[in-house]
């Protein structure tokens, strides 16, 4: 009782007011108590009564507030109960209040911290899990017959297997009755007996169950002090889990796997004994990285990697290795592992399987095999089917190359029969000029079908030699507007429609008339006699890329000429522009007219595309490209004028075919030229190298003899820059070396006609030479 009053008035300083309200009251106290004894005793002591207020003041207010009741109480002796005189008195009392004061507060300062570590102990035991008791032994004629419980914590009360009543202040024997307190007061008067300290485990039947307690006790001066826990639920736990890490061991021992498992760092410590009977090697000398000796050389790297990244990374670890076994063999194995992950996410253990799988390799092996040899026979026959598909095309293209020499044959002979009978009639009878002039225009007129069916053979196969210039194409087509109606006829009707500026492109006009012509003649085949209509629509239009197949993307003049006819199928759709390919009877066409136009279109760098629906009629389209320009000139030059403008020119002609040259100069020599032959380019160039001296050079373009004519006009040109030069050409095919556009000299085609020979003539001779 006392303590706790000691622990109340020490703590009081924690209340200002109040330590200080209680130091002054002490000292008031003591006052009166000195003039109680002043009023019974002659000569009372004086300070006598004020210590003990001193050491109060100390106790509830610390060494300030003792000192400060010393200053107070000195004053009040002072000042009513002595004289002058007696100031030694005070001085004296002073200095030994003052150590009182010490030693109060000395005092006081033990007693804050024992009441400090007693709150800690309070706290502590109050909130601990584990029961705590402080006991005492009660003796019977001198023997430690029991204990009595003289402190118990809250789960020690929690814990206690008494009626209900708590421990505190009760025997062990009376709440423990039986053998469980019994056992308990041997173990604690053993541990009296003994002194220091113990630390057991019990099993005691509470409730007909088994209950396990771990109890630890310490011998105190007079008593002991115990603490216990429950453990019954970890104890079964323990016993569940090493009855399962045995049934799983008697599970992995059953199992055909070869089971391992290593720390969570990779460290092996378990292999199964599987393993150990696979590879005939001891278990403690596979731990570690030691397993890894059995793995076959080649495949040991690759595995010890694969098991670094794994436990490094956490990553599921399965790879496929060789094993030797026991005996010495090598078999492929599978193996797995996962991981086990703790609270922290902290791999903690691994666990995996070592699987045989040579017989699923070896069949994997002979599977690949199969689809092996299976791939190569594929690709033989692929490459077979390849072949046939080759030979199938030559055979349509052989197909196609007849289809065309037929077509050829039969429309040359044709145009031969008429100029060979003509030729033929005009021999047997010279002298009737009226005949001999009528059929000289007859074979004269069948060559120039010639020339053009010839035209047209080059233009579908884009070797023909095209005068490229800017054109105005609305502009073109109403010039030859009236060329397309004439060519057509008064029972079709023919619109012409613009959509919107057209502009300009880079095209040879003549070509691009023909072209046109061909169009609108089968338009105006497949109109209806009576009825028909056909539409030349113009625009200009952005393509993009793939909108139309074969043009790529850009801006483009567009040329579409349209029929109400009764349409194509999608099989006369699909070979419409195949030469020679025509659905008009024999001797009314040669089919190559769409083939001229795609050919030409295609030389050009457009595109051409059909459109057709069966009783709708038919729509060709051209897709010129656009080009910029602000003018443009097509118009035909004019014929020469007679005169003496050759006469007496020298020229180098140079041709190989005898008979074209011998015309060719025959022509020459009427303009009043004279000519001097060669058949090939280093006989023209060796008779330059001579010095000879020529106001002309006509050469052909392909000759043999290893020099072309644009070759031969270039080394002409090297020794004479001043040397007028004419190229002619009737199949320059990749000769040429250069587009006819970009040629500085002027090209005369073949066949070409006595004024078409003159112009070109006359006009080299008064241009002279040309730079290059």
């Amino acid at each position: 009782m006392m303590g706790r009053w000691a622990q109340r008035f020490a703590t009081a300083i924690e209340r200002p007011v109040i330590a200080y309200g209680a130091a002054l009251g002490a000292v008031v106290g003591a006052a009166l108590l000195r003039v109680a004894c002043g009023a019974v005793m002659a000569d009372p002591p004086n300070y006598m009564t004020f210590y003990p207020a001193v050491l109060f003041a100390t106790l509830v207010a610390g060494a300030r507030g003792g000192l400060a009741a010393t200053l107070v109480s000195a004053l009040l002796v002072a000042g009513l109960w002595l004289d002058a005189q007696q100031g030694l008195f005070t001085a004296i009392f002073i200095v030994t209040a003052a150590t009182t004061v010490l030693i109060g507060r000395a005092i006081r300062t033990a007693v804050l911290r024992g009441v400090e570590a007693e709150e800690r102990f309070r706290i502590f035991q109050e909130q601990a899990r584990d029961g705590f008791v402080i006991v005492e032994p009660a003796r019977e004629n001198g023997q430690v017959v029991d204990f009595y419980c003289t402190y118990s914590n809250r789960a020690a009360e929690k814990m206690a297997l008494a009626d209900g009543r708590g421990l505190k202040g009760r025997r062990i024997l009376e709440a423990l009755p039986g053998d469980n307190g019994r056992m308990m007061v041997e173990r604690m008067a053993a541990l009296y007996q003994t002194g220091g300290s113990d630390d057991i485990e019990v099993r005691r039947i509470v409730g007909g169950r088994a209950v396990f307690i771990a109890s630890s006790g310490v011998r105190l001066p007079g008593g002991l002090a115990v603490t216990f826990r429950d453990v019954t639920a970890q104890r079964q736990s323990e016993q569940a889990l090493r009855t399962g890490e045995a049934r799983v061991r008697a599970l992995l021992d059953s199992l055909p796997q070869l089971i391992w498992s290593t720390r969570g760092d990779g460290y092996c410590d378990y292999l199964s004994p599987q393993w150990v009977e696979f590879t005939g090697i001891p278990a403690e000398r596979q731990f570690d990285t030691g397993w890894q000796d059995s793995i076959h050389p080649e495949d040991r790297d690759a595995v010890a990697q694969a098991w670094v990244q794994a436990v490094n990374g956490g990553l599921p670890y399965d790879v496929e290795y060789r094993l030797r076994r026991h005996d010495g063999v090598w078999r492929w194995m599978g193996a797995r592992a996962s991981a086990v992950r703790g609270e922290d996410g902290r791999v903690t253990r691994w666990f995996g399987t070592s699987s045989d799988i040579t017989e699923v390799v070896q069949a994997r092996a002979e599977l690949e095999e199969r689809v092996a040899v299976r791939s190569r026979e594929l690709e033989r026959s692929l490459a077979e089917r390849a072949e046939t598909e080759a030979a199938l095309a030559q055979a349509q293209r052989l197909e196609t190359v007849g289809r065309l020499t037929g077509g050829v044959a039969h429309d040359f002979n044709n145009l031969l029969t008429v100029v060979i009978g003509g030729l033929d009639m005009i021999l047997q009878h010279p002298d009737d000029r009226s005949r001999v002039t009528r059929l000289a225009e007859a074979a004269l007129a069948a060559g120039r079908r010639g020339e053009q069916l010839v035209r047209q053979l080059m233009a579908f196969s884009r070797r023909q030699e095209l005068k490229l210039e800017l054109v105005d194409v609305p502009g073109l087509i109403e010039e030859i507007e009236p060329l397309v109606r004439r060519a057509i006829g008064e029972d079709v009707n023919l619109t012409i429609r613009q959509h919107g500026p057209v502009g300009w492109s880079r095209l040879d006009p003549a070509q691009f008339e023909a072209a046109l012509l061909n169009l609108v003649v089968n338009a105006a085949d497949a109109a209806p006699l009576h009825g028909g209509d056909i539409e030349i629509a113009l625009q200009q239009r952005r393509l993009a890329d793939g909108e139309v197949a074969g043009a790529a993307a850009g801006d483009y003049v567009t040329v579409a000429v349209s029929d109400n006819g009764a349409g194509m199928t999608p099989e006369i759709l699909a070979r419409a522009f195949e030469p020679f390919f025509t659905t008009k009877d024999v001797g009314k066409g040669t089919g190559l007219g769409l083939a001229q136009v795609y050919g030409f279109i295609k030389q050009v760098g457009g595109a051409a595309a059909i459109s057709s629906s069966i009783g709708f009629g038919s729509t060709v389209t051209l897709y010129l490209p656009a080009a910029a320009a602000e003018a443009g000139s097509h118009a035909a030059p004019a014929a020469p004028d007679e005169g003496e403008w050759a006469r007496g020119a020298r020229v180098l002609l140079v041709e190989d075919d005898a008979a074209v040259r011998a015309v060719t100069e025959s022509l020459l020599t009427d303009f009043g030229c004279r000519v001097e032959g060669a058949p090939d380019g280093p006989t023209a160039l060796g008779r330059l190298q001579a010095g000879e001296r020529f106001d002309l050079l006509i050469s052909d373009i392909v000759m043999p003899g290893g020099m072309s004519g644009v070759e031969l006009a270039r080394a002409a040109r090297a020794r004479d820059a001043r040397l007028p030069i004419v190229l002619t050409s009737g199949y320059a095919g990749e000769r040429l070396g250069e587009g006819a556009e970009a040629l500085t000299w002027p090209l005369l085609r073949k066949p070409f006609r006595a004024e078409q020979l003159g112009m070109a003539v006359r006009e080299a001779l008064e241009r002279g030479p040309v730079s290059v």
